[in-house]
């Protein structure tokens, strides 16, 4: 596959640091998509905002099938023959 996207790995100094004071919460899914892994998606919370719930975690979820499924299609329409 062409064109892939490929993050940085880098993390915005806000969201470094330790003690109670810095709480992050996180929660991550995978993103897949026709039995292949596609990639992860994290979603970041910093400190004053309540733990992710239940009802987050099935919310991210659901994002993370559609961006999955978003890319799949992206890719398959890309790779289509004959078509520039």
């Amino acid at each position: 596959m062409r064109g892939r996207f490929r993050p940085s790995g880098r993390v915005s100094g806000r969201w470094l640091g330790s003690g109670p004071r810095m709480r992050r919460t996180r929660c991550a899914r995978v993103l897949r998509s026709r039995g292949r892994t596609l990639g992860v998606v994290t979603f970041l919370r910093g400190a004053g905002r309540s733990r992710f719930e239940r009802v987050d975690a099935v919310y991210a979820e659901d994002v993370a099938v559609r961006i999955a499924a978003a890319l799949d299609l992206a890719e398959a329409v890309r790779e289509r023959p004959g078509e520039e």
